[in-house]
């Protein structure tokens, strides 16, 4: 959690919001014989909320375009990681489940993480 200094220290005319890195996991898949790594970062806002990057979106055969999510905000850190690996696992397994064959190209890299 931010401190009240750090807050202090970031609150400026100019400043309209900010933000802190809070945490960052790494999770991986098994595609084929190979493991693809999917980074989540966690941010605390400067209301004391908690928001996710992701650094690939998943986009499935059983998809009709990536699951790109907005901005969202989460009152804990850890809900903002469980909606972040839910956003990826349900798509997963949903196309397994339908009988394919995970591939790296379901994948779709953020260009701005």
């Amino acid at each position: 959690m931010m401190s009240g200094e750090e807050i202090d220290a970031l609150r400026h005319p100019r400043i309209v919001a900010f933000h802190k890195f809070f945490s960052e996991y790494h999770l991986f898949f098994e595609v084929g014989r190979e493991r693809f790594r999917v980074a989540i970062r966690v941010y605390e806002t400067d209301d004391g909320r908690f928001f996710f990057e992701q650094s690939h979106y998943i986009r499935t055969p059983v998809q009709d375009s990536a699951h790109v999510l907005g901005a969202e905000r989460h009152p804990r850190p850890y809900l903002a990681l469980t909606h972040a690996v839910e956003s990826i696992t349900t798509y997963y397994e949903d196309a397994v489940s339908k009988g394919h064959e995970p591939r790296t190209d379901w994948f779709v890299r953020n260009d701005l993480y």
